[in-house]
């Protein structure tokens, strides 16, 4: 835009000096002085009009007052260049501050998006946390639970007072032979029974220990109440009625 100004400016200014030449007045040739005829008089020089005032020739007014007028427009158009160069600078520095505050935003908008993701992250962690706590207090509940039911067995475990007449009496402890067994997971007082009993068997000792038997030898012990390390006392076979 500017190198299309600049030539019209150019071509203009051509203009003006070619019209400036032509509006120069070039001065008319003088006619030769007349020679007196012979025997004729000489007849004075006549006088010399007086000067008229300079100025422009009339034919030439009209080229003048083009070439003012091209003065004036040639005027207009630096004035309206100037101010076009003006506009323009005020764009170019509008359009930069334009990229300045897209990158600025873009800057912010990067650094929000990274905050958003590290709260959705630390959100996904707190809710881990939750639930790995509620799993946690249910393990705690069963773990209480299973304390609650081993003290409850306990309690019930303990020695009970004697039944006069009855027939689960306990022995005499020290007046029969026995065998000590300690219970281990996954037995139950008739696996145990039958195991001894089939021992005893092959030992060659003769008869069988009942259940009976071995509450008479372990006063407090239940039947469906083992524990797993408790010993209880086994009789061999014909020591307790």
């Amino acid at each position: 835009m500017r190198s299309d100004f600049s030539k019209t400016v150019l071509l203009t200014a051509l203009g003006l000096g070619m019209v400036n030449l032509l509006a120069q007045e070039t001065p008319k040739p003088k006619p030769p002085p007349a020679t007196p005829k012979p025997g004729t008089p000489a007849t004075p020089p006549a006088a010399k009009p007086a000067p008229k005032p300079s100025g422009v020739a009339p034919q030439n007014r009209f080229v003048v007052e083009q070439v003012r007028r091209l003065r004036a427009d040639l005027e207009d158009l630096k004035n309206a260049y100037n101010l076009q160069l003006q506009r323009t600078t005020a764009l170019e520095l509008e359009m930069k501050n334009l990229r300045t505050a897209n990158t600025a935003l873009k800057r912010q908008l990067e650094l929000q998006f990274a905050s958003n993701k590290d709260v959705d992250e630390l959100a996904k962690r707190i809710t881990e946390l939750d639930r790995n706590r509620l799993n946690d207090r249910k393990v705690q509940s069963a773990q209480i639970e299973k304390i609650l039911n081993l003290l409850g067995k306990i309690k019930s475990a303990a020695p009970q007072g004697t039944r006069n007449g009855s027939g689960n009496d306990p022995a005499p402890v020290g007046r029969f032979k026995y065998r000590e067994h300690k219970v281990q997971a996954g037995e139950f007082l008739s696996t145990i029974l039958a195991a001894y009993n089939s021992a005893f068997k092959e030992e060659g000792l003769r008869g069988r220990v009942s259940q009976t038997q071995v509450l008479k030898a372990n006063p407090g012990v239940t039947a469906n109440k083992l524990f797993v390390g408790q010993t209880i006392r086994i009789p061999l076979p014909g020591e307790i009625k």
